[in-house]
């Protein structure tokens, strides 16, 4: 194998992996090492990929050893090879001590997506990049392929000679001058927030835009509140099981022929075929088989959980809300039902779906969590204006699907009661309050409701009753459907 279909891009980058402490000839580090380089450079981090690899390797814990490359490769002419071989033992030992801190340890206990990694990668890289003197961007983004992998690694001497590598020591030496910001990104992370996103389940690929929204959670002071408060109900709403159930399917015979079945069902007439005309027909779908009656099944449920992100949901009310959410779009996601997310103050937001994953739950995949955590609303409210969309979105869907929406708000959402009836006329709407320190819930389309709680100063403010209190909601959430104009409150609720 040799290096003639390989880009230039990819020499530069994959022939680099002569300088690696850790190695790629694991197949599966060294590919997951490409995705990490090609997310930290669509971030603007231009860096090497042996350096994305040995740090990812190092907070993973993928190597027992962390030791400069055996061989020294071919050096530019002018690079003294002493000089080289003290910094790869250097850039070892930083590596190592990498890998023994805290973050490193904690990181270990946690299965992590690509994506969540390649963000830990840039907060910890950030720093040492923005020190950066060069204004040339080496580094350009290569497909993840095996093949072009494996043909590196057999050719590698080859591959690293056949470009000028200054940059690449330039940039060795760069990282070592600056290792304190480089431990320094790497102990600001937030394990609380690691965790959240493992519970979560964040797995397969994730679009840039999460990518983002994921940087700007671990950059966020604000929402550290939601993490915190979200890690003291997820391990409840993760006990939640599906059941097996046992199938009612009409066994007492036919109903018809059909041109789609399996084989125990085939029409007996279709084995009078001779041997070539039967494969014929099989090919060609046009065999016939015995049909069962159709059951009637009721239309897929699905739960939409809008989230009030006006200026009056600020602090306690909006670490309580936006938890909530979180909890409940899981449980839901659990119970087997498509749950989004949506954020609304002046106008309705896109919802934040379920994202498909290689292994996610049931196949559904996992929360956008990093959306719900960052998102920034517009400044004003109309309650009016939000709730007129999603009354026309609600009888669009009527027919398709049964929608349940939950509405997170406080005790002065005032919305027009016409609004709420055409709303109910299409789906279920449940909606959870929360009070001032002083006041009552007082709207006057309560009634119109499937269900409402309300949640009290006092226990937003307790931190074992807040989670109590959320945890009561999603239990209720999960239960049968409440009844019309049910309603419960805290034991303290103000009357």
């Amino acid at each position: 194998m040799s290096l003639a279909n390989m880009t230039q891009a990819e020499i530069r980058a994959l022939g680099g992996l002569a300088l690696s402490c850790a190695g790629a000839d694991e197949s599966a580090l060294g590919m997951r090492a490409l995705a990490w380089y090609n997310s930290l450079l669509s971030l603007g981090i231009n860096v090497p990929l042996f350096v994305v690899l040995d740090l990812g390797a190092a907070l993973l814990g993928e190597r027992a050893e962390l030791a400069p490359p055996r061989e020294t490769p071919r050096l530019p002419e002018g690079i003294n090879p002493a000089e080289v071989a003290a910094m790869l033992r250097d850039y070892a030992a930083l590596l190592t001590e990498v890998s023994g801190t805290d973050i490193a340890a904690g990181l270990k206990k946690t299965r992590l997506d690509d994506g969540v990694l390649s963000t830990l990668l840039t907060r910890a890289l950030g720093p040492v990049v923005d020190r950066w003197r060069s204004s040339n961007n080496l580094f350009e983004p290569i497909p993840v392929n095996a093949e072009s992998l494996t043909r590196a690694m057999l050719n590698l001497p080859q591959a690293w000679a056949a470009v000028d590598r200054r940059g690449e020591l330039a940039f060795l030496r760069h990282v070592l001058q600056h290792r304190l910001h480089l431990l320094l990104g790497i102990e600001q992370i937030d394990l609380d927030t690691v965790e959240l996103l493992g519970l979560m389940g964040q797995e397969g690929s994730m679009p840039e835009t999460e990518l983002v929204d994921l940087l700007a959670v671990f950059n966020s002071p604000e929402a550290n509140d939601v993490v915190n408060f979200s890690l003291d109900i997820l391990p409840s709403v993760l006990e939640t099981k599906r059941g097996g159930g046992q199938q009612v399917f009409a066994v007492d015979g036919y109903s018809g022929i059909v041109s789609s079945g399996s084989l125990d069902s085939l029409f007996l007439s279709e084995l009078a075929y001779d041997d070539e005309l039967f494969e014929q027909r099989f090919l060609d779908n046009q065999m016939l088989y015995y049909a069962h009656e159709a059951q009637d099944r009721p239309p897929p449920r699905s739960y939409q959980i809008l989230v009030d992100a006006s200026a009056s949901m600020r602090g306690a009310r909006a670490v309580f809300a936006r938890g909530l959410a979180i909890a409940l779009a899981k449980r839901m996601s659990l119970l087997g039902f498509e749950a989004t997310v949506r954020f609304f103050d002046s106008r309705l937001y896109e919802p934040m779906r379920l994202r498909r994953g290689r292994s996610g739950l049931h196949g559904s995949g996992s929360l956008h969590v990093a959306g719900i955590l960052a998102f920034k609303g517009e400044r004003g409210r109309n309650y009016a204006r939000v709730f007129s969309q999603l009354a026309s979105e609600m009888e669009r869907l009527r027919e398709r699907s049964s929608v349940t929406v939950y509405m997170i708000t406080h005790a002065e959402c005032h919305v027009p009661i016409e609004l709420i009836r055409r709303v109910r006329e299409s789906a279920e709407l449940c909606g959870v309050f929360m009070l001032p320190s002083r006041g009552t819930l007082d709207l006057e389309y309560l009634p119109a409701l499937t269900l409402h709680e309300v949640v009290t100063d006092a226990a937003l403010r307790d931190r074992s009753e807040r989670a109590n209190r959320a945890l009561s909601i999603v239990e209720q959430a999960s239960s049968k459907t409440p009844k019309a104009g049910s309603h419960r409150v805290d034991d303290d609720e103000l009357t």
